[in-house]
């Protein structure tokens, strides 16, 4: 009786390792899908049109929430879009469960967090590709920086949102 309950117990533990191995694990998950880049888009309020990436254009600047760059006086904005780009390290659909990442934007002088938006539950097809994006109000008139935190990624631009007399 004695070696029957041993040997149940033993196998039991057994199915118990093969089973927990066979699961995977959120940190699998997560290791799947990696936060890449971002850009940000004005919004403006005349067309109800995005901005192309700020990041991206020649002599971009903000003045009383009015944008300008090479080629181009933009107009006035209200609000802005924020647009991450996830990457799967896995072949096929993945989604990837909890946090995954972050996007803080900060006072560029005092470093005081303004807004922060965490990234959670990504889903990405299997092109291995995907977006999230967030849309910001009410800090159009910042000298901020946005950073982009996920794992070892980490990646901080300056917002040049300046306003005066």
């Amino acid at each position: 009786m004695l070696a029957r309950l041993s040997a149940t117990l033993f196998a039991l533990t057994v199915l118990a390792g093969v089973a927990g191995a066979q699961n995977p694990s959120t940190k699998a998950y997560k290791d799947s899908v990696k936060a890449v880049d971002f850009s940000v888009h004005l919004f403006f309020e005349e067309s109800g049109e995005l901005s192309p990436d700020i990041f991206k254009l020649e002599e971009f600047g903000v003045w009383n929430f009015s944008a300008h760059w090479k080629g181009n006086n933009g107009g006035k904005f209200s609000g802005f879009l924020v647009r991450v780009k996830m990457q799967s390290r896995a072949r096929g659909d993945v989604f990837a469960e909890g946090k995954q990442a972050q996007v803080v934007l900060r006072d560029r002088k005092t470093k005081k967090t303004l807004r922060s938006w965490t990234i959670s539950d990504v889903y990405v097809s299997d092109k291995g590709i995907g977006y999230r994006a967030q849309f910001f109000t009410g800090l159009d008139c910042n000298l901020m920086e946005a950073a982009l935190i996920a794992d070892e990624t980490r990646i901080t631009r300056d917002l040049p949102f300046a306003c005066g007399e």
